[in-house]
């Protein structure tokens, strides 16, 4: 993925392994369930997948990971250090991930939010993601479990 200057505050880079630690600190701050070390390592080591941190000052402060499958982008995991949330970093990204995509031929990108976390459904609409289904009980939630908003942003001309 290749950044434009200025539009990230930041460096845009591929994710290491000497990351994974401010990864993981990122991502256990940011989420109700979150990833472990493996689930990063093994997006590391596959080609399918595009791994990539923001830096500032070369510490990593957001994450996103993306896979790839024919002419479909997944958004798997997207994360701002909550000390460097609302500041465009996470619109950026995606931003930059939807450009590709185009660039790339892909036909959707499609991710999953938690039905509770409207501030991101509202990023999602925003940079032209529909809601286009509902995955039941998907998410933990304590001791229980809370619904996913399976969104789609159609990247064929006349969309977004």
């Amino acid at each position: 993925m290749a950044t434009d200057p200025g539009i990230l505050p930041g460096a845009v880079r591929d994710m290491e392994q000497e990351d994974l630690e401010a990864v993981l600190a990122i991502e256990k701050a940011t989420q109700l369930t979150p990833w472990s070390s493996p689930h990063f390592r093994d997006c590391l080591g596959n080609a399918n997948y595009l791994c990539q941190v923001v830096t500032e000052n070369d510490e990593p402060v957001a994450f996103l990971i993306l896979s790839r499958i024919l002419d479909e982008t997944h958004v798997l995991n997207i994360a701002v250090s909550p000390a460097r949330q609302r500041r465009g970093i996470a619109r950026a990204l995606l931003q930059q991930a939807i450009r590709d995509a185009r660039a790339d031929a892909m036909s959707v990108i499609y991710l999953e939010v938690r039905e509770s976390n409207l501030p991101a459904q509202s990023l999602y609409r925003s940079l032209g993601f529909e809601v286009c289904g509902l995955r039941k009980n998907y998410y933990r939630l304590g001791d229980g479990h809370e619904n996913a908003v399976l969104m789609q942003c159609l990247l064929t001309s006349g969309h977004k």
